[in-house]
């Protein structure tokens, strides 16, 4: 990070690294069970929506963790590099899709509780990044209103 940029960067940097590696594991492990979700969901004539908004969001978070790791790099670290670290790494572990592919409901919730987990996550940076890191904290701001967004999405879903 450029010299101006560190100056303007008011928190433990090697902290906010740490707290951006482990939002950075939480998406790629959404990334990759939202995308095995939506190639195996079945059992309902609304398994083809059901699998292209999963499709959809898991697009979403593979761009958030482009963004993470972005920044992680600004910042002077280096986003995690090892798979096998990824579910150790991350803030709520790896949102098992439920056994039944044909359970619906099951996917569904399993989504809504990760995204649960995510606006937690986020919300927490925001608090932590405002008046501190605004970099930092207008990407985070932007990921967390993404992830309300699916949170809604996905409970609209249920009805």
């Amino acid at each position: 990070m450029g010299t101006k940029g560190t100056q303007i960067v008011d928190l433990d940097v090697a902290e906010l690294i740490a707290d951006l590696n482990r939002a950075y594991a939480d998406e790629w492990l959404a990334v990759y069970a939202y995308t095995h979700m939506a190639q195996v969901v079945t059992g309902r004539p609304a398994a083809k929506n059901l699998a292209k908004a999963l499709d959809d969001t898991a697009k979403d978070e593979l761009e958030h963790q482009e963004e993470l790791a972005k920044r992680i790099g600004q910042l002077g670290g280096k986003p995690l590099g090892d798979i096998s670290q990824l579910v150790q790494a991350s803030n709520d572990g790896y949102p098992m899709p439920p056994a039944n592919e044909k359970d619906f409901e099951a996917i569904v919730k399993t989504v809504i509780a990760a995204e649960r987990g995510a606006i937690e996550v986020y919300n927490k940076l925001v608090r932590k990044t405002e008046g501190k890191d605004p970099v930092t904290h207008a990407l985070i701001v932007h990921i967390l209103s993404e992830e309300v967004e699916h949170e809604t999405e996905f409970e609209m879903v249920l009805g």
